[in-house]
């Protein structure tokens, strides 16, 4: 501010959005009091008239939904939620339902979007959920400024930290070990129950593993990593759930993310925007070239299963 005796800030709040909030911090006394609180994101810019009077930035506004497609026609596809509600991740939960999460929350709800409940209220997921069969429900939890593995009963009760410094994870189909990516370049996994992680995969490049995902069949571990210099490319590789040599698959176009397999198991996919549309990408394992499998002309896809 012009007197000096406060600084005015967008904060970004710790949960997957990570809207940033404009807040007002005293000087010298660091008090902070918090000035908007809404669903806007106000981190792209921010700016003050020279007498402090008025203040100009930029409201960035996202609303997100649940969509469901059947994998051969993209002209299909049903919103099934509606509402103020910023999903940002899907992912097949027990029983048939849907897992998402939201601000922080994990909600659970029918295939049909009914029936929405949270499931684990703050649990300020930030990359993956996963469910481990019907039995367990797997995800990742931001605490003290790190990234835990917890595992809760399919009900969301009985929470229990299986891992610390986690970067992705994914439950195996048979709901018997959860594979993740740990911060110190290995592929690990371990019991849901808990117990001591296991190696599967020491990755060689800088970057490590930077998502992981398990086969439908539950024989093979996909996961993206970096790999040149000066200017790293993502690529895109697979090893055996057991452990091994891994396999490299293709280099990852640039901006593709939220990798998964496709159902057959013959093939990894990725979400693309290309010209302010986003669409599933599909890449043969055994080689090739990679092919959209929806054909979306609008709208941005921030998670898919």
């Amino acid at each position: 501010m012009p007197d000096g005796g406060s600084l005015v800030a967008p904060l970004t709040e710790t949960t997957p959005v990570g809207r940033g909030q404009l807040w007002s911090i005293d000087y010298p006394s660091g008090q902070m009091h918090r000035f908007t609180n809404d669903l806007s994101d106000y981190t792209p810019g921010l700016d003050l008239t020279h007498d402090g009077k008025m203040l100009a930035g930029i409201q960035h506004t996202r609303l997100s939904d649940v969509w469901t497609v059947p994998a051969a026609d993209s002209a299909q596809a049903r919103q099934i939620t509606s509402g103020e509600t910023l999903y940002v991740i899907v992912a097949p939960g027990p029983a048939g339902k849907v897992l998402a999460n939201s601000n922080g929350d994990l909600w659970l709800m029918n295939a049909d979007g009914g029936e929405r409940v949270i499931f684990v209220p703050q649990a300020l997921n930030i990359l993956s959920i996963s469910s481990c069969g019907d039995r367990y429900v797997v995800f990742d939890r931001l605490r003290a400024g790190k990234l835990e593995l917890w595992r809760t009963d399919a009900d969301g009760s009985n929470g229990l930290k299986l891992a610390t410094d986690v970067d992705w994870s994914d439950c195996s189909p048979d709901g018997k070990w959860v594979f993740y990516a740990a911060d110190d370049n290995k592929i690990c996994r371990i019991p849901p129950e808990g117990g001591a992680p296991v190696e599967v995969l020491d990755v060689p490049e800088v970057s490590g593993a930077f998502r992981v995902t398990v086969a439908p069949d539950g024989s093979l571990v996909a996961f993206a990593y970096q790999e040149g210099s000066p200017i790293p490319l993502i690529k895109l590789g697979v090893v055996s759930a057991s452990g091994g040599a891994p396999r490299f698959v293709s280099q990852a176009p640039l901006g593709a993310s939220g990798l998964r397999w496709s159902p057959s198991g013959n093939a990894l996919q990725y979400r693309l925007t290309r010209n302010g549309a986003s669409n599933i990408w599909e890449q043969p394992l055994a080689g090739g070239s990679a092919r959209p499998i929806t054909n979306f002309t609008s709208g941005l896809i921030f998670g898919f299963a």
